[in-house]
């Protein structure tokens, strides 16, 4: 499960800009991240959430941790693209940060946003979704904030008083750096990772508002969510197809990636984006062949040998989680 997560994509603009900005002369940020710098003149190409998250590997072990805010300013409301085009020229700020989550996550599918309405605010709360450790997810939250703040401060014309970030880490050595970066209204030591909204804002209209360019940044991201999913569902489906056509045995995952033409690594990335992976696939298949197997009256080590399996115990689990209430899974197990 951890390996296909890190398969997420992301977009490739982030990368761009650090590697422009920390990147130059003998600091190589992309050592280990499976990237040179040429991919990263791709206009179309995204990284995996495992790629970005061994450059700020790399980033902190060069200059030490809290290196988003040394340089806050890059962090504007220009490379956050379509997402904050679509934030600032909604009708309302309130609106606007409704877009938040949802369309968050087509940059940054590792986490999950809710907002809940306070009785004098309201508040979008962030979660963090995958097994990243804190010193990976946490500049990508400082990220994600300080985006946050650039958005509103552009849609209210710069008078953001009131917005308020909390963080669910202990304080850091660089604290007083993210206050002037993000303003005072930081905590630490919070139950969750969360920015906090007068309710005054809620209703005002932005001074960036303009309906025909939020039309146009609505229907990319539109474009965007739905053209990831469809690519995914088709992928989905050639894959259970060629676990179909299999003979007797099975398919590893490195075969039917090459069958596609693809990496192993871009395989799981797609088959996560579908909400699946491909061993709950070949599971779905194995189990398809082992009710016809004994529907056929095979015994059950025959039916072990044509699923492929090698390891009896291996088989005597899957057959217990097959078929939890027949009378074969009470009989002793079987030896392949």
């Amino acid at each position: 499960m951890q390996d296909s997560l890190f398969q997420l994509p992301m977009t490739m603009g982030y990368l761009r800009l650090l590697h422009r900005v920390y990147g130059t002369g003998d600091h190589d940020i992309l050592a280990g991240a499976d990237l040179v710098p040429e991919d990263l003149a791709d206009p179309v190409r995204e990284i995996s959430l495992f790629q970005q998250a061994r450059v700020i590997d790399n980033l902190t072990a060069m200059y030490g941790p809290g290196i988003v805010f040394s340089k806050p300013e890059i962090w504007n409301v220009s490379i956050h693209g379509a997402v904050a085009i679509a934030v600032i020229s909604a009708a309302t700020v309130g609106e606007g940060i409704k877009l938040l989550p949802r369309y968050g996550p087509a940059r940054t599918p590792f986490q999950r946003g809710v907002i809940r309405e306070g009785r004098d605010h309201y508040t979008l709360d962030w979660e963090v979704t995958v097994p990243l450790t804190q010193t990976q997810w946490l500049p990508m939250m400082e990220v994600n904030f300080l985006a946050i703040r650039s958005m509103m401060q552009s849609a209210l014309g710069g008078d953001i008083d009131g917005l308020e970030f909390s963080f669910s880490v202990p304080i850091p050595t660089y604290a007083e750096r993210a206050r002037a970066a993000l303003g005072p209204g930081v905590e630490y030591e919070a139950g969750v990772n969360r920015v906090r909204f007068p309710r005054s804002w809620w209703s005002m209209r932005p001074v960036t508002a303009d309906p025909i360019l939020h039309r146009g940044a609505i229907n990319e991201l539109e474009l965007t969510l739905r053209r990831r999913r469809e690519n995914s569902a088709l992928l989905k489906g050639r894959v259970e197809h060629l676990l179909q056509s299999m003979p007797d045995g099975r398919l590893g995952a490195d075969a039917v990636a090459r069958s596609l033409g693809i990496s192993r690594r871009t395989m799981a990335r797609r088959l996560s984006e579908a909400g699946t992976n491909f061993r709950s696939l070949l599971d779905d298949e194995l189990k398809e062949r082992a009710v016809h197997f004994r529907s056929a009256r095979l015994r059950r080590d025959e039916i072990a040998v044509r699923l492929g399996y090698e390891d009896a115990a291996s088989f005597n689990r899957a057959w217990r989680r097959w078929f939890p209430k027949d009378r074969e899974t009470q009989r002793p197990a079987i030896r392949v």
